[in-house]
């Protein structure tokens, strides 16, 4: 029994090889002509579109049009995308529940507010709502350095601060069918409460956070200024600060339909949207340029969604489109710059930049939001029924890696600036969009050759979703790294390994193992296996995980590197590491001579026996190799 699963296994590991490599000659034997039909799929959550790891937005199923996309952390990208048709609206993207109004406003967006204090313990009960507070001090909002960079107006100098805010609400059957919300700044450490409901707990946060209030704290909610929100803040050290207010979400865009979805379809490089808005028909499609291979943009942080409008009758219709970006949730803060550069108007905000074509295209801003809009044609000769929204993001930190420090790889000389990349994309936008359409027409008849609608629907997002989280840097001698949050981690690359190989991207699989080698090849790394991981985004050389996974990632590296011999039928890769390569095939052949398993059912591919053999099966592959290639 243990024999033949060992034997499955192996067979198994060298049916992905020969897969990618049948890919590989399929490939390479088929013109890059556009077919006439894409076999649709769509996954039940995929990366829509790959910026940075930071901000690259996933979607699950086909809901776009009714919730926001989400980022890699699970937080809300918080765009709404309106399409406006002869006066009336149609929401084809986000929600409208991020727009918030005040019930009782943050003090930097007032002239402060006034509430009770005291820096002593008040005793038991003092966050419910009939506590009497009549012996406080009473104090005007924020509590802390009155001369910082935040607007507080009260003096904080102790170590605790209780802090109950009375909050006056006229009609509370106005807040039916609302989502209400409490936003918060704290140094260092909160405890929020809601009428005696407990909200939530919160360590140091040097930017606004907004939290949504439970509906069983809703019900709490009474008519009148008896309302009480209450605060206990801790500061542990250095300056201490406080504020907290209570909002209401808006529903600016309330009177909007949602537009009704016709076709979703996700392929390699690009999801597509088919809308019905009243009688105007919109096509929105996301791509991540990054995945191009005719022009080389691996790691570029920009990605773009274009917009296309029509109709079947010929009849004219006024239609605008509209993108409205809510800053302030993202970022904690209302600055927004705009500016026009040569054809293209600009909008900035923190590290996040949009960016449309200027003609017909306006810009304001309200709330912290960031609202670009543009008109556009369907039914007449006019070529403006179409255009192209821009999105670009700068990660502002720097990857520590052996004492040095990384540049990515589209900006690896330190000249280069996301503006001028979007630029660069935006001017050839349609030509990345026709490349991306011969890509994903390949690919998509490559995955459907190769199996069936699940394997196509777990093949071509992970293209994506592999881009998404990953940074693509610059060595100091050229190499290209590609690192997850967790740098150089080995399990993860053996993961992202049989869609990479599908995908022949055999130079990103290299730059997931270099840094590994790398790592190893050190004076100052002497174990015989490689490291489960070599740090974390943005420090390299500290180690998170420190328990060894020794059989399972000496056998994954064994495995990896034969992957990419073979995918390129060349052996120089692992000539290059080849004492490397020795050293964990003979621990992994000493493991097997010390161990005795026990045979208890059937094993699966992590037992380590199996791992033991499947990575022995690679490095006698690789000697196979090394006398014929």
């Amino acid at each position: 029994m243990e024999i033949r699963t060992y034997i499955r296994f192996v067979v198994a590991w060298r049916m992905i090889i020969i897969l990618g490599i049948i890919s590989l000659i399929y490939a390479c034997s088929c013109p890059d002509e556009k077919i006439s039909h894409l076999s649709v799929i769509a996954p039940s959550r995929h990366t829509l579109l790959a910026v940075t790891p930071s901000l690259s937005l996933q979607l699950t199923g086909d809901t776009l049009n009714k919730s926001y996309p989400q980022l890699r952390t699970g937080e809300a990208f918080p765009i709404t995308g309106i399409l406006r048709v002869d006066g009336i609206l149609y929401r084809f993207m986000g929600g409208d529940s991020l727009r918030i109004s005040p019930l009782a406003p943050l003090s930097e967006d007032t002239v402060g507010w006034t509430g009770k204090y005291s820096f002593l313990f008040p005793g038991k009960g003092w966050e419910q709502r009939r506590y009497d507070d009549s012996w406080w001090s009473e104090g005007k909002g924020a509590f802390g350095p009155v001369k910082g960079y935040y607007p507080a107006h009260t003096l904080w100098g102790a170590e605790n601060i209780y802090v109950r805010r009375h909050v006056k609400v006229d009609n509370k059957d106005a807040l039916r069918n609302h989502k209400i919300y409490v936003r918060y700044v704290c140094d260092d450490w909160l405890k929020l409460f809601c009428n005696g409901k407990y909200l939530l707990e919160s360590r140091y946060t040097y930017k606004t956070k907004c939290q949504r209030l439970t509906d069983e704290a809703i019900s709490q909610i009474i008519d009148g200024d008896n309302n009480i929100l209450a605060a206990y803040c801790r500061n542990t050290g250095g300056p201490a600060l406080l504020d907290f207010g209570l909002y209401i979400e808006n529903k600016t865009y309330a009177e909007a339909n949602p537009a009704t979805l016709k076709k979703m379809d996700v392929q390699a490089t690009q999801t597509q949207f088919i809308f019905q808005c009243g009688e105007v028909e919109l096509q929105v499609d996301f791509v991540s340029p990054s995945l191009s291979e005719k022009w080389d943009l691996t790691g570029w942080p920009v990605g773009f969604l274009t917009y296309q409008v029509r109709t079947e009758s010929g009849k004219e219709h006024a239609v605008e489109v509209l993108f409205d970006v809510d800053m302030e949730w993202m970022f904690g803060k209302r600055k927004i710059d705009s500016w026009v550069d040569k054809d293209w108007r600009f909008v900035k905000s923190d590290s996040l930049y949009l960016a449309m074509e200027a003609d017909e295209t306006t810009f304001s801003c309200m709330d912290g939001h960031a609202i670009l809009s543009q008109k556009l044609y369907v039914g007449n000769e006019e070529d403006k029924d179409s255009g192209v929204l821009l999105v670009g993001y700068e990660e502002g930190r720097v990857l520590q890696y052996d004492g040095e420090a990384l540049s990515p790889l589209w900006n690896s000389d330190g000249t280069r600036e996301v503006k001028e990349l979007m630029k660069s994309v935006g001017n050839r936008y349609k030509e990345l969009k026709a490349e991306c359409d011969i890509l994903d027409n390949r690919w998509n008849t490559k995955a459907f050759q190769a199996g069936d609608k699940t394997l196509a629907e777990q093949m071509l997002p992970a293209y994506r979703n592999f881009v998404s989280s990953h940074r693509f840097m610059s060595s100091s001698d050229n190499k290209l790294f590609c690192f997850g949050d967790t740098l150089g981690n080995v399990r993860e690359a053996y993961k992202s390994f049989p869609a990479l190989l599908f995908f022949h991207r055999t130079d990103w699989m290299r730059g997931l193992l270099d840094p590994i080698f790398e790592y190893c090849e050190d004076i100052h790394w002497s174990k015989k296996y490689p490291p489960y991981d070599i740090g974390l985004y943005p420090v390299a050389s500290k180690q998170v995980k420190l328990e060894n996974c020794a059989v399972e990632a000496a056998a994954n590296m064994l495995m990896m590197t034969t992957a990419i011999v073979e995918a390129e039928q060349d052996f120089d890769y692992a000539g290059m590491h080849w004492e490397q390569l020795e050293v964990w095939a003979d621990y992994l052949q000493q493991k097997m001579k010390k161990e005795t398993y026990p045979i208890i059912g059937l094993l699966d591919e992590n037992d380590e026996r199996v791992k033991c053999v499947l990575g022995l099966a690679a490095y006698y592959k690789l000697i196979q190799l090394k006398g014929n290639l």
